[in-house]
């Protein structure tokens, strides 16, 4: 029996939004509407760096995202909302004083790391931030980055995209896991 996959319907995406406020919760903001908008892993998206979606003059329209060290990476397009996304956090950025040299984290923290030293945002910040907003919006299910991805899929699917795409886009290794997952919503080909 298939688990019950939760997902962010539009109001509810629009409660989380809503719940940033003050001078991080335009970062806040702007990296829920990134993951909502590109699907990537929690682990993906933290590793991201300044280079990787902008070239210095403006933001790419895509994004290569590494699979793993054996698998090739694969590319992810950065439709207008992401793209904006990302030129307000690297305007937020640098407001704050931080660097948009290419290898810079995109996301930043308020507080170093005690690992690196960097101020790279970490995927349990990204959790308890979630968390917070999913708490102020009174979301009566738990929410995560992986809601997010599953949101981000769902709307593909019903902008028509197949399986395959889906597959491709979210970097899964077999069909077969893009099917468990998202099959009973996917359109029946004819």
């Amino acid at each position: 029996m298939k688990k019950l996959r939760m997902y962010l319907d539009e109001d509810q995406a629009s409660a989380l939004l809503l719940g940033t406020w003050g001078r991080w919760g335009v970062r806040d903001r702007q990296m829920l509407v990134f993951l909502l908008k590109t699907g990537l892993k929690i682990r993906e998206f933290v590793q991201l760096n300044v280079g990787d979606v902008f070239t210095g003059k403006r933001v790419r329209k895509s994004l290569a995202v590494r699979i793993s060290e054996k698998q090739a990476s694969r590319r992810v397009p950065l439709s207008r909302e992401a793209r904006e996304a990302v030129a307000v956090i690297l305007e937020f950025n640098h407001r704050q004083g931080f660097s948009l040299d290419a290898g810079r984290p995109l996301i930043v923290s308020r507080q170093r790391n005690r690992g690196d030293g960097s101020y790279r945002i970490t995927a349990r910040q990204v959790q308890r931030i979630l968390k917070t907003l999913r708490e102020e919006a009174a979301l009566g299910f738990k929410t995560t980055p992986q809601t997010l991805r599953h949101t981000y899929a769902q709307a593909m699917l019903r902008e028509g995209a197949d399986l395959k795409r889906i597959q491709v886009l979210l970097g899964h290794r077999s069909i077969k896991t893009t099917r468990f997952l998202y099959g009973e919503l996917a359109q029946p080909t004819s």
